[in-house]
């Protein structure tokens, strides 16, 4: 049987850009291990692999102080020969990368009790000052009894640093990289947020928010360009859900989120604003595209729409009726302006080209009238000529007669003013849902100073159109308002935040290790620290002398506290 080290080797279990993964048994105890192989061997530049064999070995012992259920955790690293291996606990569970390739998408149990025990184990991770630099759906396993578990913590930074370092050959895949990382910048726990936002992105649509063919494609788009909105590859997400995974995408890690863990809880309480939500296949949308009409052409469109549309909630077609409606109104408008030229009789007093449509109108046609005879004389006439004598009149040579009768000029036909069709009344107002999402959840919404509409977030208002006034408060956090303008459903996030103040911290003699509330903290004296409102116990301490004292923090203040060693 083949061995590594002392390590008895069973089965490959896969293999990576790193290298190769084995089942093996440790038989000094009888436990089963996974073995990570490293291709260090490989490597053509001699300083570089030696460069690369401290790192590893440093970066393995780091990993190894890590004790937490959600992270791997690293036994053993060594080197047999050519191989250089590490040897790690054995998980009996897929990946998250096998379980995104099934046809069928992870439920939505599933799919929060991932992302919130991974948050979980980074967040720790990151603690104690270690960031894996490598989050992907390849490196998170999750056991048969549904625990999540982070691995290759320590590999990842070796593999990191060389994605884009050693010519020809790509380690790992770069659509998880934060911009930082890219850009070879310093990176903490907000690089790993971002990968983990990448997951999520793509855990909830079926795709990756940066995509390209080529790896300077992708590396420009992570830099540089904002990803699809989600809800846009899977309608089935609210507005809020593109809020959150914006911010945790966001190309300056300072505008991220302060941990994972809060940002987990955001994205929660953004998908709980729609009930029905659902994740898509993965690559459903690129795979199976579906026809749609744009302005009269036909064009293709992922099948990602039709399938969200198939899942999303049923809206309400009372805009459709109203449309059909207005729609028929205009239709009878003309039909009545048509009746009325045409059809109707012509006002008394009108010739029979008024009636008689154009072709009687036209110049020579066989519809032109003939000349019309005098009028008859009115009824005041005969009267006049009983009264008055008539005149003989003198006599007038006669006329030449004319060599053709003209006929009187045919009178212009009046114009008839069509009625004007009354235009339709516009429908009443309707009230519109508004959503008021918060993080965290749990808030008291008030609208409009009204403490009879007040709700628990994440909730839902009926409201007319207009502007709005939203108050929401939480205990331990500012109080947040807002003015919305309503004309149609509406999604509003809040991102709540606690009210904190800086504390400037010195001692003498300066250097000290710094405790807060018993906690130690990674900074020594002087430094300067934001924490939230609350009081708290500091104590500072250098070679065995040490000081104490209580500081109350407030929001927004200023404080200042210069503590005096003692032996």
């Amino acid at each position: 049987m083949e061995t590594i080290g002392r390590y008895l080797i069973q089965t490959e279990l896969g293999r990576g850009a790193m290298g190769v993964v084995y089942r093996a048994q440790d038989p000094a105890i009888g436990r089963w291990v996974a073995i990570k192989t490293i291709k260090l061997a490989e490597l053509s530049d001699e300083v570089e692999r030696g460069r690369l064999r401290v790192r590893l070995f440093r970066e393995a012992q780091s990993a190894g102080i890590l004790s937490h259920p959600g992270i791997v955790v690293v036994y053993d690293v060594g080197e047999d020969g050519e191989v250089t291996y590490i040897a790690m606990e054995f998980v009996g569970g897929p990946t998250l990368e096998k379980l995104l390739e099934a046809d069928e998408p992870p439920d939505q149990q599933t799919i929060l009790d991932v992302l919130r025990q991974t948050a979980a184990a980074l967040d720790y991770a990151h603690k104690k000052g270690i960031v894996h630099r490598d989050i992907k759906p390849a490196n998170i396993m999750i056991a048969e009894d549904g625990t999540v578990k982070i691995t290759d913590f320590g590999v990842a930074k070796i593999s990191a640093s060389q994605q884009l370092t050693q010519a020809g050959m790509v380690l790992g895949t770069p659509n998880y990289m934060s911009p930082e990382q890219i850009q070879g910048k310093p990176v903490d726990g907000r690089a790993d947020q971002f990968a983990l936002a990448v997951v999520s992105y793509e855990m909830l649509t079926g795709e990756k928010p940066f995509q390209g063919e080529q790896l300077t494609t992708v590396l420009y788009k992570i830099v540089s360009e904002e990803p699809p909105a989600p809800q846009r590859l899977n309608p089935t997400l609210g507005f809020a859900v593109d809020m959150v995974l914006g911010r945790a995408l966001a190309k300056d890690a300072a505008k991220r989120y302060p941990t994972c863990t809060e940002f987990i809880a955001a994205l929660e309480a953004a998908l709980n604003t729609k009930k029905g939500w659902k994740a898509l296949p993965r690559g459903v949308s690129a795979n199976l595209p579906t026809a749609m009409v744009h302005k009269g052409r036909m064009t293709a469109r992922p099948a990602a729409y039709a399938e969200a549309e198939r899942l999303a909630p049923k809206r309400t077609k009372a805009w459709h009726v109203i449309a059909a409606a207005l729609a028929g109104l205009g239709a009878v408008a003309l039909l009545f302006v048509a009746a009325q030229r045409y059809f109707l009789p012509a006002p008394e007093g009108t010739g029979a080209a008024e009636t008689a449509g154009p072709a009687a109108r036209q110049p020579g046609s066989s519809a032109e009238p003939a000349a019309r005879p005098a009028p008859p004389p009115s009824p005041a006439q005969p009267e006049a000529a009983k009264t008055e004598p008539q005149a003989t009149p003198a006599p007038q040579p006669p006329a030449p007669a004319p060599a053709q009768a003209e006929p009187p000029p045919v009178p212009t036909p009046k114009q008839v003013e069509p009625p004007k069709a009354r235009p339709p009344e516009p429908p009443p107002a309707r009230e519109q849902p508004l959503q008021v999402v918060t993080n965290p959840p749990g808030a008291a919404a008030v609208l409009d100073d009204d403490l009879s509409r007040t709700c628990t977030t994440p909730c839902s208002f009926q409201v007319g159109p207009g502007r709005h006034t939203l108050a929401v408060t939480l205990a331990g956090y500012r109080r947040e308002l807002r003015i919305v303008e309503v004309t149609s459903p509406k999604e509003l996030f809040i991102n709540l935040t606690q009210p904190t103040g800086t504390l400037r911290v010195e001692s003498d003699p300066p250097g000290a290790r710094i405790l807060i509330n018993g906690e130690l903290r990674a900074e020594s004296t002087p430094t300067t620290f934001t924490l939230p409102a609350g009081k708290y116990v500091l104590t500072v301490s250098k070679d065995g002398r040490r000081a104490e004292q209580a500081v109350e923090v407030k929001d927004g203040s200023l404080s200042r506290l210069d503590l005096q060693l003692n032996p």
